[in-house]
């Protein structure tokens, strides 16, 4: 099931919080490979936005390799892929670094950022491993 909540409070836009909350669903293993997400019409009326503003949550998530979009026949959470392209990982890495920056910049000590990383894989991979 999809339980995604907007909150029009926060300054992050709502296309990039659907996509965000849709994000973590797939990445905890709560939503599966192949399964179907709600068309776009639907989830803006169920979220009471506007289906620009999903459509752009789904392509980006598309972009991210996230989900698989087919037309009229929906979107798709995509499988994780067996390996990472070449391309892929360079736009990887420099979005990690990015953030990296942003984070020393915010005072994060390395060893700080250390412990949150390894937290957050072990919270994937225990939340991978209920489902």
């Amino acid at each position: 099931m999809l339980t995604i909540t907007v909150d029009r409070g926060l300054s992050e836009p709502v296309y990039a919080q659907v996509a965000s909350q849709v994000r973590q669903l797939i990445a905890s293993g709560n939503l599966s490979p192949g399964t179907t997400l709600p068309p776009v019409r639907r989830l803006a009326g169920d979220l009471g936005v506007n289906l620009n503003t999903i459509a752009r949550a789904y392509r980006m998530l598309e972009e991210e390799g996230f989900l698989i979009i087919r037309g009229r026949s929906g979107a798709k959470v995509a499988a994780p892929a067996e390996r990472v392209e070449d391309s892929t990982h360079v736009l990887l890495v420099e979005e990690m670094r990015t953030m990296l920056a942003r984070f020393r910049q915010r005072g994060v000590t390395s060893e700080e950022l250390m412990e949150f990383v390894q937290r957050e894989l072990e919270a994937l991979d225990d939340r991978g491993a209920e489902n």
